[in-house]
């Protein structure tokens, strides 16, 4: 440094935390208290329903943008574009999600290196009570996308398809941008992600930026969602999700892109309600319709493989076509055997008869020709096996309201169920028997997933009941071979 020359001014930050009511008081504690130790000049602002002393340091502005409880999130924008000119960084976060010293560092330092229309994002997790990581973002339908994986400046990057982290951290000229956009200073609004959620996604869901994390630094990446409630309830282990996060890592240094066996998203704009789920639970009416003694089976559309490590400790040999390369790690772990994936083709290298089974897991739905996916699943599958399709009932009553329900206030889902507009067929009973006749199969039985607690109807029904209890079910083939009846 010359003689002459001042030293570097610290960067300016301004937070924004969101706090409704007292319920997380500690936490809201803990998270002022780590801001005030930032070696950067931060300043504090806690938005709230009511007023809050906090210290001389901490400024609380009371009020909501809307009568709706859960607007209080969207109170950052107006603040943010008022001092649009007077920090480096804006942080927003949620009362209970902790972004640290490292956590900020790490952004600063990849921020610089993106693309102008890139924005670094984070995960969060919780920690259990022996100490171990979980990922509570990754959940549902939510999945790496692999269209999104590269590599900038030696770093690897890919997005999550779930972009509620409940905090983001903006640079002036990302905040800049957003304002410009016209999507961030907008009402109080719902969409795929609910009012709370909303509010915190909107720069990378309504202004034109793409998130980006950094998996190869993810523990730089990760904010701790401090009550630690969801673990052992949704949510995915560190161990699992760092199978998931080498895979990626492996494919984006080798320059080798991530194939998918299908989209997952739907065309339903306003839910992911319709979108293939990645992590389900697994579905004993799948495990039922497998022979009593070990066989090849073959799954196409596996996700975390739940279902299909069930086999697998059942004595089965089980192959899966994945959804993707990196839900394949889970299914790995679970001693599945994942398969190439081609979408155009998905059972073309498979040799004829090679399998006594063929599991089509949710898979049906969200191609093109259930038909033809049927047809061609059939010469995989052995003399005397079987074409097993797990599928999502919506005939069931608990579906046929909510669907009701649902169309009443977004109309743009009463076009699920219609593939030429959504992306997504119908599955029912009927329907289902209907594909497979087209096949060439011969239904055998259908068994349903009767929730727990209506299992007393379904006996009281002789499970006459079963078609309208059950959300999802399995359809099974008669044996391949056997005479049409």
């Amino acid at each position: 440094m010359g003689r002459h020359e001042a030293p570097p001014r610290p960067a300016s930050i301004l937070v924004a935390i969101a706090s409704y009511g007292a319920s997380n008081r500690r936490y809201l504690e803990q998270l002022i208290e780590t801001y005030r130790g930032f070696s950067q000049q931060v300043s504090i602002v806690v938005l709230s329903n009511e007023p809050k002393d906090l210290g001389a340091d901490v400024e609380v502005r009371v009020g909501l943008p809307s009568p709706d409880p859960w607007s209080l999130p969207f109170a950052h924008k107006a603040l943010f574009a008022e001092r649009q000119d007077e920090f480096d960084y804006f942080i927003y976060s949620e009362n209970d999600t902790l972004i640290t010293q490292a956590n900020f560092d790490a952004f600063a330092e990849v921020e610089e290196t993106l693309p102008e229309h890139c924005i670094a994002g984070f995960l969060r997790h919780e920690i259990g009570p022996d100490g171990a990581l979980h990922y509570s973002t990754v959940h549902g339908s939510y999945h790496w996308e692999p269209a999104t994986v590269q590599v900038i400046e030696g770093e690897v990057f890919a997005n999550y398809s779930n972009e509620h982290s409940a905090a983001f951290i903006l640079s002036r000229q990302k905040l800049k941008h957003c304002i410009a956009s016209g999507g961030f200073l907008r009402d109080p609004h719902v969409g795929r992600y609910d009012m709370l959620c909303s509010a915190a996604t909107d720069p990378y869901t309504g202004c034109g930026l793409q998130r980006l994390i950094c998996v190869s630094r993810i523990e730089e990446f990760s904010l701790h969602h401090m009550p630690d409630k969801y673990v052992g309830r949704i949510g995915v282990p560190k161990a699992e999700i760092d199978l998931q996060l080498a895979a990626i890592c492996r494919h984006a240094r080798a320059g080798v892109p991530l194939a998918e066996l299908l989209r997952p998203e739907r065309r339903v704009p306003s839910t992911a309600r319709y979108d293939r789920c990645y992590y389900s639970a697994p579905l004993p009416s799948a495990v039922a319709a497998m022979p009593a003694t070990p066989a090849r089976i073959l799954s196409v559309g596996c996700d975390q493989g739940q279902t299909e490590g069930n086999l697998v400790e059942r004595g089965h040999a089980v192959d899966a076509i994945p959804l993707d390369p990196v839900i394949a790690a889970s299914s790995e772990l679970r001693g599945v055997t994942t398969l190439p994936i081609d979408a155009d083709d998905p059972l073309g290298r498979i040799e004829p008869g090679a399998y006594g089974s063929v599991l089509m897991n949710f898979y049906l739905p969200f191609v093109p020709d259930p038909v033809a996916a049927l047809r061609e699943a059939a010469r995989v599958i052995e003399p005397g096996g079987r074409v097993v399709l797990s599928f999502w009932n919506w005939q069931s009553l608990r579906e046929t309201v909510h669907r009701r329900r649902e169309r009443r206030s977004f109309p743009d889902r009463a076009d699920a169920g219609d593939f030429a507009r959504s992306g997504i067929h119908r599955t029912d009973p009927a329907t289902v028997r209907r594909w497979m006749q087209q096949a060439g199969f011969r239904l055998d039985h259908i068994t349903y997933d009767v929730p727990s607690g209506k299992e007393w109807l379904s006996r009281l029904t002789l499970g006459a009941a079963d078609r309208w209890l059950a959300p999802t079910a399995t359809a099974v083939s008669a044996p391949i071979g056997t005479p049409q009846g």
